[in-house]
């Protein structure tokens, strides 16, 4: 007996509302953005050529996660994600795609120990440390599993970074909350100033930082992408803009 044809958009229809679009069969499915192409994974790859192992940070509907198993070296990534709304509509496109690479794992970031997924050759932190409550308590996790780490997240713009916590110079933001997909899982956040971020990933141990952006005027607010490493960049591999 054979098997129905899938029909795709009848299967996507029934996690609505999305935020990530995934081409699949010649068309494209779910919502406005597109993971999969992300500028931000071609510079993680850049500045970490040679992972095989990665483990990724808040991987809401699973598009940086198939976006980094499509790396040429990279054998698995394990992608942590809060919400099981969103890890169930990662596996039905991890059906579709047939990958066989991402294992994905609800969790809440705030709560988990890393150590028990293993080491990993590098981390993917997109949009998600500026929703902790205590970003200082996630970084010296990390540092314990991986050396090499690339981040992406909203910062406080110097001016307003005028709380103090734990020797971190920063701000509170008001989260959404749960039912916020876009949101984190507390009510209240503090986004670091640069400085404090740069600092708090020396203090652990990553030598070495590069920011491949410093945006001032992204529409929700001061953004960074960085990447930091214990060891030393393959500089050679990163194409300078």
């Amino acid at each position: 007996m054979e098997n129905k044809p899938v029909n795709i958009g009848a299967e996507f229809s029934k996690f609505e509302p999305w935020i990530t679009r995934f081409h699949l069969a010649g068309a494209d499915y779910g919502g406005n953005f597109d993971a999969m192409n992300d500028e931000r994974i071609k510079q993680f790859f850049e500045i970490f050529p040679e992972v095989e192992t990665v483990i990724e940070l808040g991987s809401l509907e699973g598009g940086h996660s198939f976006a980094l198993a499509r790396g040429a070296s990279v054998k698995k990534v394990v992608a942590i994600e809060g919400r099981e709304k969103n890890i169930e509509k990662a596996k039905l496109v991890q059906k579709l795609l047939g990958d066989t690479k991402v294992e994905f794992v609800q969790g809440d970031i705030e709560k988990l120990d890393f150590r028990q997924f293993g080491e990993f050759d590098a981390v993917l932190c997109s949009g998600l440390l500026y929703h902790l409550p205590k970003p200082w308590e996630l970084i010296p996790k990390l540092a314990a599993i991986s050396p090499n780490i690339f981040i992406w997240t909203q910062i406080s713009e110097e001016a307003k970074a005028k709380k103090m916590r734990e020797g971190w110079r920063g701000r509170f933001y008001r989260e959404g909350g749960f039912f916020d997909p876009l949101s984190g899982l507390s009510k209240k956040s503090f986004w670091l100033s640069l400085g404090s971020l740069v600092g708090l990933l020396t203090t652990n141990g990553y030598r070495e930082t590069k920011i491949f952006e410093h945006n001032l005027a992204h529409p929700n607010g001061v953004a960074v992408t960085l990447a930091a490493t214990k060891g030393k960049f393959k500089l050679a591999a990163v194409s300078e803009k």
